[in-house]
């Protein structure tokens, strides 16, 4: 993959400005809590509504404008992005703030298909999972470094000057692509026809239904992770931005051994690992919470787990999809962000109605039901 890592390396910046645009609200969200004066659920709902607009925005950004040159797409989401991330800084209510959102999940909605594409289109079939790896590494990424500057930067300086950060990263992307991303890669314009023959599909569809799964059992605890951390586990405030950096660096290392895992266990060994992984943690943040020696691990530690069945799932569903890899790709996307939104919907429901102590058991409850969704995807392989 010698002369691809430059752009790999940049699409994966991408994914991380994309990512880093959908979590940075999770780091600062007590802080956006007291600052608009909105419940909790509030909160849930600007989370929500940021992956559900990505969710439906990624299928119709393909059927409008998938025909676009790559490179043309990515610097027209990133630059939507930035416009939208500006736009929560300045946000005076709720009402404005989820305009705002809106807007930066619009730009957000082509940015990891598009991604991905390129990168796939610039390597061989072999070298294709070690390509998803370094794009998926920006979204672990953006757990490492934007999660922990998000909530320093909200803590210290105030949680608009969070937003006003990630619009700055987004346009540094801009440049980043502009320059160093080649021109030639075109997509086409898919239907809505089309769409559905790559869903219905079994193993390909289940393969998609399987990510959206793993994601909304993910972040149904993740959504609320801040409120988690110090109403349950009984942390200060200040350690939170602590502990989101040691679970991002965690996440980087798996997102980085997951070729090599994949290539021990084979593809199928991985994802089962990476969901019993993330199961054990949540087992751990529900039963103990407060001996911080076993639930502290756990937090830091559960998106290894996730880290380690992206890029297999990713690779798995081009194989599937075959010729129509392209638009997988994309409906995989929204299967992601969608997954991020009913998480957050769950969480927002499980925190006011049962309480945050309850989370991890919601979010172990949906995992399981992953592990059944792609045990079944295999069975139809």
């Amino acid at each position: 993959m010698g002369r691809a890592w430059p752009i790999l390396i940049i699409l994966g910046f991408c994914q991380f400005c994309a990512s880093w645009g959908s979590l940075a609200l999770i780091a600062v969200q007590i802080e956006m809590r007291a600052g608009l004066g909105i419940t909790a659920a509030g909160i849930s709902a600007l989370v929500w509504a940021f992956s559900f607009s990505l969710a439906f925005g990624a299928p119709i950004a393909q059927a409008v404008i998938g025909h676009w040159q790559r490179r043309t797409v990515l610097l027209a989401s990133l630059i939507l992005l930035a416009v939208g991330a500006i736009g929560l800084g300045l946000a005076q209510d709720w009402e404005q703030a989820m305009a705002a959102r809106i807007i930066m999940a619009l730009g957000a909605a082509s940015v990891m298909p598009t991604a991905s594409v390129i990168a796939a289109s610039i390597v061989s079939e072999e070298h294709r999972p070690a390509a998803m790896s370094v794009v998926f590494g920006g979204l672990t990424a953006s757990i490492v470094i934007a999660m922990p500057i998000s909530s320093a930067v909200g803590e210290a300086l105030g949680w608009r000057a969070t937003w006003f950060t990630a619009g700055f990263a987004a346009l540094s992307a801009v440049l980043a692509v502009a320059f160093g991303v080649r021109s030639d890669v075109r997509g086409t314009r898919a239907s809505f026809a089309a769409m559905w023959a790559v869903l219905s599909k079994p193993a390909t569809g289940l393969t998609i239904a399987t990510t959206a799964c793993l994601i909304c059992g993910g972040f149904l605890t993740y959504s609320m992770i801040a409120f988690w951390f110090v109403e349950v586990g009984g942390a200060p405030r200040s350690a939170f931005t602590i502990a989101l950096f040691i679970s991002g660096i965690a996440s980087m290392i798996g997102n980085a051994f997951s070729y090599q895992i994949v290539r021990a266990l084979g593809r199928e060994g991985a994802i089962i690992a990476g969901l019993s992984f993330t199961v054990f943690c949540f087992l751990v943040l529900w039963a103990a919470p407060q001996i911080y020696l076993v639930s502290y691990p756990a937090f830091v530690c559960f998106g290894v787990g996730w880290a380690l069945c992206l890029a297999p799932l990713q690779a798995r569903l081009m194989e599937t999809a075959g010729p129509l890899a392209q638009l997988a790709l994309a409906l995989n996307a929204s299967a992601f962000f969608g997954g991020q939104g009913l998480g957050a919907m769950g969480g927002g429901f499980v925190y006011e109605t049962f309480g945050p102590a309850t989370l991890p058991l919601a979010s172990m409850i949906i995992l399981g039901i992953t592990t059944a969704m792609f045990a079944l995807s295999r069975k139809v392989s």
